[in-house]
Order: structure tokens, then C-alpha cells, then sequence
């Protein structure tokens, strides 16, 4: 009878957990029959789950019944975003990025499990600039300044057995999709220090970024991003060289 008990409990955690992932920047909003269907469940199951999450703050209800993430999540969100130790290791040269460039910063986590970046931490730009990644925002590795970072991070031969992994989609006109040619761009950065890219992943957008170890193990990624206006290849070149220096200035010491 326990265990009966506990199956029945663990599915319902499963399956809140499934309703929790049918969310996403491009579906946002989600009415009972598109939540049932996106997790596999009876409409009236999704809704007895629903309910209860709404009664805890991880979901909401609109009046015109859609169903949208709970407040509770952006308040759980934001104690990941604090207690992550690469949050903790990259907050004063963060700071100090966005006092000297202006620019936007983020500091990025990687996943290598899934192969996914994770925006943590975000210092907007005082200039005039396109959206950037949101923080919680994650997305796939794959090229990018932030990519290629993590991915110099590791020893070649580490990375040489994940870039053929990575699904590497055009975003733009300038997006490395030839894994030889990432590669390449790989070994350039981890030779440098510093990874560069412009337009590659976001149309306008230029950026540098610099693996974040912790333990020995990359971690992450700290990046300043702005246009491609107003960063040239030379620019972007001496903006790598900054972050560089900058996060190996504030590294804490063993």
C-alpha cells in the first residue's frame, strides 16, 4: 500500500514537472486543452494538477482561462541566479565590465549534460541596442561568442569529441554551421584566451566572452555584447583582451 502511495506521488511530482516544461518563450500562454495536450494528459487531470499549482504560486490563470508560469517561479529563479557559484565568482568583474564598457553583460552557465546555455546574470547596456538574452533564458550550444568560450574551455581533445554532437543551425547569415569551421574557431580562442563573433548569432550583435573555471571545470561563460557599429573586429579584439583581464583580476584566491 506504501509503495502504491509513493508511485502515485512521484507521477504527480512527474507530471507537474512536465506541465512546468510545456512553457516556453514561444508559448507562454497556454489554454487547458493545448497544457493537456502538450503533456499527455485527460483535460480533467491537467486540471486537478493545475489547480493545485496555482493554489502554490507556480502557475496563474488569466480570466480569459489561459494558463501562464507562477510568481513563485521568478522568486525560485532568482535564488538560482544568487546562489550559483559562477554568479558569485563573476559579480565584481561583471560590475566592473559594465562600468567601462556600458554595454550589456552576461554571465552564462553551461550545461553539458544537454549541451544548453544558461543566462544567470545580465548588466544592461546604457547604449541603444536589440534585445538580448533574458536572464533564465536558456538556449542550445552551439556558435556564438558564448559557445565558442565554453567550448575553448575544455581541452582540445575534450572539445573535439562535443562540437560533431551540437546541432549547429544557421541563426543568421553569419552562423558557423561547418563543425570544421567551429573547431577552428575553437582553437583560435582557446590560443587567445577569448572568443569573438559577429552577427552570428543574432543579427546586428557583435561579442567577446571568456570560459569561467571553477574547480578546474568550465563552467561558464562571462560575455559583453553590443552592436557590430560599434564593435569593429579590432574593437572586439581589444574587448576580449579587457574581459580577460578583468575576470583574471577578480578570480578568487585559493
Amino acid at each position: 500500500m506504501t509503495d502504491d502511495l509513493d508511485r502515485r506521488g512521484v507521477r504527480s511530482v512527474a507530471r507537474a514537472l512536465d506541465i512546468l516544461s510545456a512553457f516556453s518563450a514561444t508559448h507562454p500562454r497556454l489554454h487547458l486543452s493545448e497544457l493537456a495536450e502538450a503533456v499527455g494528459l485527460p483535460r480533467p487531470t491537467a486540471r486537478r494538477l493545475a489547480v493545485t499549482m496555482i493554489e502554490k504560486g507556480f502557475l496563474r490563470q488569466d480570466p480569459d482561462g489561459t494558463y501562464l508560469l507562477g510568481i513563485r517561479l521568478h522568486e525560485l529563479g532568482s535564488q538560482v541566479s544568487k546562489s550559483s557559484a559562477i554568479a558569485h565568482q563573476t559579480t565584481t568583474a561583471a560590475d566592473e565590465l559594465s562600468r567601462v564598457t556600458g554595454e550589456t553583460v552576461l554571465v552564462a552557465e553551461v550545461d553539458w549534460g544537454n549541451l544548453s546555455l544558461h543566462i544567470l546574470d545580465k548588466r544592461q547596456s546604457r547604449h541603444p541596442a536589440a534585445d538580448t538574452a533574458p536572464v533564465g533564458h536558456r538556449f542550445p550550444l552551439a556558435t556564438g561568442c558564448i559557445a565558442k568560450a565554453v567550448l575553448a574551455g575544455l581541452p582540445p581533445e575534450g572539445a573535439a569529441a562535443i562540437v560533431p554532437q551540437l546541432r549547429l543551425l544557421p541563426r543568421t547569415n553569419d552562423t558557423i554551421v561547418d563543425p570544421k569551421l567551429l573547431a577552428a574557431e575553437v582553437a583560435a580562442s582557446r590560443a587567445r584566451g577569448y572568443a569573438i563573433a559577429s552577427g552570428e548569432f543574432q543579427p546586428g550583435m557583435a561579442g567577446v566572452a571568456v570560459p569561467v573555471h571553477l574547480s578546474g571545470r568550465v563552467v561558464g561563460a562571462l560575455a559583453v555584447l553590443g552592436t557590430t557599429m560599434r564593435y569593429p573586429r579590432p574593437k572586439l579584439h581589444q574587448t576580449g583582451r579587457l574581459v580577460r583581464q578583468v575576470l583574471a583580476d577578480h578570480r578568487p584566491r585559493s
